[in-house]
């Protein structure tokens, strides 16, 4: 058999071994709460269904090239776009609003907590902002 989706195969595989390893552990360890082992061995069956379609799917000509082509449809990637875009400032808007709180929360209470809120906070906040220059840097030169 070839493998014509070598990213599908991967994420099949990957997919299919945490099903197996979920549904393993849900029948050596099994939890005295019914409702969870339920959820648990759906979760599982779920995991590896996908798994098994994403190999199904690498090992088939066509179902690769529907693939592709779905992946390069300028559609599918324009809203893929603006979807990291907002996705991007609602994060970053939170990550301030964290900082702001922890900074707020800090100089009225002097507790701990919002001093590592404040810090967590503007560290995230930093390396964003660090990683968006070299991005940023690296598409002005290559594109």
């Amino acid at each position: 058999m070839k493998v014509y989706n070598k990213k599908g195969f991967f994420s099949g595989v990957l997919w299919t071994a945490v099903g197996a390893f979920c549904l393993y552990r849900d029948i050596v360890d099994s939890a005295d709460f019914l409702p969870q082992q339920i959820k648990s061995v759906l979760f599982s069956l779920l995991c590896l269904a996908i798994g098994l379609t994403c190999l199904i799917r690498a090992f088939s000509k066509s179902s690769t090239r529907e693939d592709r082509i779905e992946e390069m449809d300028e559609r599918n990637r324009l809203v893929q776009l603006r979807t990291n875009f907002l996705t991007l400032n609602i994060l970053g808007y939170l990550q301030l609003a964290g900082t702001i709180i922890g900074i707020l929360g800090f100089t009225f209470t002097k507790t701990e907590i919002y001093g590592f809120l404040f810090l967590f906070s503007g560290i995230s906040i930093t390396v964003t902002a660090v990683i968006a220059l070299i991005a940023t840097a690296w598409y002005e030169k290559h594109l």
